[in-house]
């Protein structure tokens, strides 16, 4: 597997309340601060994730930490026990209502992951940090959104009010409906799943947060997933195609290929 991870502030805040998970490595809170860049490869099994914290000021960032430091717990039993990614959920739900009523605090955080066996991979998420796929077939490629949106936006287009374009621009599309760090004594809920899907079709994979979709159309997600072979090139792109777009939130992204 060869990745590539990118994770900046953006042109607007003074803080990056994201965080990601890629085999072990997250930001810790003296990386935050900075652009942060890692290339890499990595053998199967592999577990990649994207945290988007919410709730101001250090509260966001220290949703997302605890989430991917949780993370770093389960993620040795992903790709051995089916129900290892909804424990860990749990688990990671729990600390973050333990620390909001110990410090009397609001926040929460999204969750993009992809857990990569020796033979396919499964998607999940929670909240709208989003994950893509290229589909390949017959040597042509094609980009797949993957993950739907748990948002008021995309609700209504469940109750076709609204059409996913017209969501795109919603004003509640980042109301979320769903997120790590809302208490179980209010409501019950797991990550959506998707997959497994199997390796000869698949070939790259992209984990972000909104602070990208925001910025960049599906068609330009489209085009430099499909146009470009390396990854390191892909998130180089994404990025920076982000920022000049105006990079009115943190970004984060995580592209991914699946070598044969």
């Amino acid at each position: 597997i060869k990745f590539a991870v990118r994770s900046d502030m953006g042109r607007i805040r003074t803080n990056n309340e994201d965080n990601f998970y890629c085999n072990g490595i997250y930001m810790t809170v003296s990386e935050r601060e900075r652009p942060f860049f890692l290339n890499g490869e990595a053998r199967i099994p592999c577990v990649f994730a994207v945290c988007d914290g919410m709730g101001g000021e250090d509260c966001g960032e220290l949703a997302s930490l605890t989430t991917v430091e949780t993370i770093a717990e389960f993620a040795e039993n992903f790709s051995k026990r089916n129900n290892a990614v909804f424990d860990f959920v749990n688990n990671a739900n729990k600390k973050l209502v333990a620390i909001m009523k110990r410090q009397k605090i609001r926040m929460g955080t999204t969750l993009a992951l992809a857990v990569i066996n020796e033979v396919s991979f499964t998607l999940y998420n929670i909240g709208d940090s989003r994950i893509y796929r290229v589909e390949e077939e017959a040597g042509n490629q094609k980009l797949l959104r993957v993950t739907d949106d748990h948002s008021l936006a995309e609700e209504k287009v469940k109750m076709g009010l609204i059409t996913p374009a017209q969501a795109e621009k919603d004003r509640d599309r980042h109301v979320l409906t769903r997120y790590l760090g809302i208490d179980d004594d209010e409501f019950t809920f797991s990550p959506d799943v998707y997959g497994p899907f199997h390796f000869d079709e698949n070939k790259k994979i992209l984990l972000c947060s909104d602070g990208l979709t925001d910025m960049l159309s599906y068609k330009e997600i489209s085009e430099i997933m499909c146009n470009n072979a390396d990854v390191c090139e892909i998130a180089d792109k994404l990025l920076n195609n982000a920022l000049n777009n105006g990079g009115k939130d943190n970004i984060t992204c995580i592209a991914i290929e699946i070598g044969d």
